[in-house]
């Protein structure tokens, strides 16, 4: 529930910055201009639904929440037709998003770790002036690591690779200089892991995520 009320919020506040961002725009009165290539930085809090079984061993499922703040960069440019405007961007981000072991479990012994996150997108918005409201989707990517924490065991890591939808607003805050607020929900897909120590085992996790990102960014 509350982080449905969080996802909810930033889509209110989605609306209404486009509601006011006519009034604080840049002061040139030629016509604004979203064509071009930008780089960015962006700061987001992300919560990772992960599903971890054991094929071989039915008891042992997990399926932690692990939510935190990533820090990250991102590339695109844009080409302007019109009202419309069509993208390619590019992003990774970093965190610390783990999950220790449970003693308290079944599964006393696993722990994970997201190592990074990655997206190829495609964007395609609507232009208000110097306001952009966009939807964007592609490929998601990311990183885990599942580690048994017991005495002896060792751990494996893998790249996901699956989809992502999401949906934003993007601010003209001067000639160059712009900040956006979006969503998005990842499909990482499934991965298999093998976890050696006294004997070999099998793990699958299934990863999916929400996040809200903020980002800033300066187009040349």
């Amino acid at each position: 529930m509350i982080r449905r009320l969080k996802i909810a919020g930033v889509f209110v506040a989605i609306l209404l910055m486009g509601e006011t961002a006519h009034a604080s725009g840049p002061t040139d009165v030629s016509p604004f201009n979203w064509s071009g290539t930008y780089l960015g930085i962006s700061v987001a809090h992300s919560w990772f639904d992960l599903k971890y079984y054991e094929p071989d061993w039915p008891g042992f499922d997990r399926n932690p929440d692990i939510n935190g703040v990533t820090g990250g960069a991102f590339l695109g440019h844009n080409y302007q037709i019109d009202n419309i405007v069509l993208g390619v961007e590019g992003d990774v981000g970093l965190g610390d998003l783990s999950e220790d072991a449970d003693k308290s479990a079944a599964n006393t012994y696993s722990a994970y770790d997201i190592d990074w996150n990655a997206h190829i997108r495609a964007r395609i918005g609507c232009v208000f002036d110097t306001t952009l409201l966009y939807v964007a989707g592609g490929l998601a990517f990311a990183e885990d690591t599942v580690d048994d924490t017991d005495p002896n065991w060792g751990k494996d890591d893998a790249t996901h690779a699956g989809w992502t939808v999401g949906a934003g607003i993007e601010h003209g805050m001067t000639k160059n200089l712009r900040a956006r607020l979006e969503y998005l929900y990842d499909d990482y897909g499934s991965k298999d892991y093998t976890i050696t120590g006294l004997y070999s085992y099998r793990a699958n996790v299934d990863l999916t995520a929400h996040t809200v990102r903020a980002g800033l960014s300066y187009c040349f």
